[in-house]
C-alpha cells in the first residue's frame, strides 16, 4: 500500500443512501441546515463532503438510510479532513458501541454488500 491510498477495505460509490447528521459534539452547528453529501462507503466508514469544516477527532452521529427504507444510527469519528473547492471532504470512522453495537455492523454490513453484488 502506498501513501496516496491508506485504506485497507474498498469502498464503495453508494448513490441508494442517504445520511443525516443527528447531533454533533459542536453547539456552534446548525444540524437543520447541515447538508452532507455521501462521497464513498463501506461498514467501516464513510467519506462525505459538506460547507461544514469538522475537526479531526471530532464525533458525529449520523443516521444512514437506504432505498429498502432500512436505517441504522451510527457514531463516528472525523478521522482526516481536506478543503475542496466545493467544501470539505471529511473520512469519518464508524464506532460500534453499546447494546445496538451488532445491530448497528450488521446493517451496516447488508447496506454494503447491496453494493458488493452490483460490482
Amino acid at each position: 500500500m502506498n501513501n496516496t491510498e491508506r485504506r485497507t477495505h474498498h469502498r464503495y460509490l453508494a448513490p441508494s443512501l442517504s445520511i443525516q447528521l443527528k447531533s454533533s459534539e459542536s453547539n456552534t452547528i446548525d444540524i437543520d441546515s447541515m447538508q452532507l453529501s455521501m462521497l464513498d462507503f463501506n461498514c467501516f466508514g464513510m467519506a462525505v463532503e459538506s460547507q461544514q469544516s469538522f475537526k479531526i477527532g471530532e464525533e458525529l452521529q449520523l443516521i444512514i438510510s437506504d432505498n429498502f427504507n432500512q436505517s441504522v444510527n451510527v457514531d463516528c469519528f472525523v478521522c482526516n479532513r481536506a478543503k475542496t473547492a466545493e467544501g470539505y471532504r471529511s473520512g469519518l470512522y464508524f464506532m460500534h458501541q453499546g447494546e445496538d453495537a451488532v445491530t448497528s455492523r450488521k446493517l451496516l454490513m447488508s447496506m454494503e454488500q447491496q453494493f458488493d453484488q452490483v460490482v
